[in-house]
């Protein structure tokens, strides 16, 4: 079994989403759900327990 680093993601923000989700931009992301929703996104959970739902490309390293 290889071993797998660890990487640190963050959450940025769209300007097209409708949910007032730019207060949370660039905090970084404690995990990512597997399972995307009917609309594409999946459950992001951020470093301070916010839980948003975001497509994935919103989830970058950094």
């Amino acid at each position: 079994m290889r071993s797998v680093e660890p990487v640190s993601l963050g959450w940025i923000y769209r300007p097209e989403r409708a949910d007032n989700g730019e207060k949370h931009a660039g905090k970084q992301v404690r995990s990512v759900g597997k399972a995307a929703d009917e609309g594409g996104r999946v459950e992001v959970v951020l470093s301070d327990g916010t839980r948003l739902r975001a497509y994935r490309d919103e989830v970058v390293p950094g």
